[in-house]
C-alpha cells in the first residue's frame, strides 16, 4: 500500500523523506500552474446520461486518464506537485530557471490534444483543453496542519502573486511566463505576443524553446524507502483507511 500513499506527497518531499532529510524553507525556482478547461460540460452531460452515480464514476476515470498523462510530464522535467485546486494543479521546479517548466508546460499542452475530443456513452465529444502559466523567482516551502489530522506542502511568496497574474493573461491551449521568465530565459524561448495587464506587469505567450531542455525524470524510489508511519500524516484519515482496504479507485 506504501506506494498508493506516496502519490500524496509532492516528489521532491517524498524524495526527502526517503533520504531523512528536511527541504529548507527558502527556495528559489520555477512555479507552474496547470488550469483545465471542459470538465464542467463534461460533468453535466455524463450526469444527464448516466445519472450521478455512474456519471461520477465515468467522470473519475477520465479526470485520472488527465491528471495521470500531465503529471507524467511532470516527473519527466522533475516537477512536484504542491496542490490541486479545481480543476488545476500548482507545480514547483526547485532551482530551476525557468526551462524545465517551460519544457514541461509546452510537452503538457501537447499531451492535451488527445482530450480534444473526448467520447462519452451517448457518442457525444466534449473538448478538454489547458493553459498554463509560470513565473520565476524565490519562494517559502512550509509544513502546514496537524500531523494527527493532515500535513500540507504550502508554496508561498510573490512568485505566486505573479504566477496567478500570468494565469489571467493565459488563454486555452497558451503557456504565458512572467516578466522575470522572460528576462531569464531571454533567447532560450520565442515569445509571440507581450501582454500587459492593469498594473502595468508584463507576460509573454510562449511559441517554442530555442534552447532544447533534457528530460530530468524523478529516480524511483525502492518500494521500503519510505516507512508508512512518514506518509500516513499527509492523509486524511479517513483516506487513508479507504486506502488500506484497498478501495483507492474510488479516490
Amino acid at each position: 500500500m506504501i506506494e498508493s500513499l506516496q502519490v500524496y506527497i509532492p516528489a521532491d518531499r517524498r524524495h526527502a523523506l526517503a533520504r531523512g532529510e528536511t527541504l529548507p524553507d527558502r527556495t528559489r525556482g520555477a512555479a507552474l500552474f496547470a488550469d483545465i478547461s471542459g470538465f464542467t460540460p463534461l460533468t453535466e452531460a455524463l450526469a444527464r446520461e448516466l445519472g450521478p452515480q455512474r456519471g461520477a464514476e465515468e467522470l473519475t476515470r477520465h479526470l485520472n486518464d488527465v491528471y495521470d498523462t500531465l503529471i507524467a510530464e511532470l516527473d519527466q522535467y522533475g516537477g512536484s506537485v504542491i496542490g490541486f485546486s479545481g480543476d488545476a494543479i500548482t507545480c514547483w521546479f526547485d532551482g530551476d530557471s525557468g526551462l524545465r517548466a517551460t519544457a514541461c508546460a509546452l510537452a503538457m499542452q501537447r499531451a492535451m490534444t488527445r482530450f480534444a475530443a473526448v467520447t462519452i456513452p451517448s457518442g457525444t465529444t466534449i473538448s478538454l483543453g489547458m493553459k498554463a502559466a509560470m513565473a520565476v523567482g524565490s519562494a517559502r516551502r512550509l509544513l502546514a496542519g496537524d500531523p494527527e489530522v493532515q500535513i500540507i506542502d504550502v508554496l508561498a511568496g510573490a512568485v505566486l502573486d505573479r504566477l496567478a497574474a500570468a494565469e489571467h493573461q493565459a488563454s486555452k491551449g497558451e503557456v504565458v511566463v512572467d516578466a522575470e521568465a522572460m528576462a531569464a530565459l531571454g533567447e532560450a524561448i520565442e515569445i509571440s505576443v507581450i501582454r500587459e495587464d492593469e498594473s502595468g506587469q508584463h507576460f509573454g505567450v510562449v511559441v517554442r524553446l530555442i534552447t532544447p531542455v533534457p528530460t530530468a525524470p524523478w529516480p524511483p524510489l525502492p518500494g521500503d524507502a519510505l516507512r508508512e508511519e512518514l506518509v500516513r500524516p499527509w492523509l486524511l484519515p479517513a483516506v487513508y483507511e479507504r486506502l488500506r482496504s484497498g478501495q483507492g479507485e474510488f479516490l
